[in-house]
């Protein structure tokens, strides 16, 4: 199993903001959890909200307790009621620690085991997925998108 060390994890950040930065978004808050869901690393643009930090980390820890990408999680809150009371149950369990939007990526080992999450907040959600997975990507890391 490859470790997710400080390292990695800033090495996923800066890739996550280089991508940001390619794709002309606005500031970014990206943070990295271990797979405990304990916070890494975390970095926030200058210029950009302070409510962010917590969405991103939001994202991520979403992700690891139901083992599956937060853009997997938005998928299920839309699919009617049901669903969107069994999130809202997670989430009051939580503390308010589950956000069902894109940009929580689980971060994957060569052999698939989940080591870690990143969330990104601040641009569409769509656009922070794909900042995430550029990120992970370039830490020479596996996400369920592969």
């Amino acid at each position: 199993m490859n470790e997710l060390t400080l390292e990695k994890a800033n090495m996923i950040i800066g890739a996550a903001l280089a991508k940001a930065r390619e794709m002309n978004l606005p500031p970014l808050s990206v943070a990295i959890l271990d797979a405990g869901g304990h916070l890494k690393a975390l970095q926030r643009e200058d210029g950009q909200t302070f409510l962010r930090v917590q969405v991103c980390q939001a994202k991520a820890w979403g992700s690891l307790a139901l083992g599956i990408d937060s853009s997997l999680i938005a998928e299920r809150y839309e699919q009617g009621e049901r669903q969107q009371g069994f999130i809202g149950a997670l989430n009051a369990m939580s503390g308010g620690r589950l956000i069902p939007l894109p940009g929580g990526v689980l971060i994957k080992d060569r052999s698939g085991a989940t080591i870690g999450a990143a969330g990104v907040a601040g641009a569409l959600s769509e656009e922070d997925e794909k900042c995430a997975l550029a990120g992970i990507m370039a830490a020479g890391f596996n996400t369920d998108s592969d």
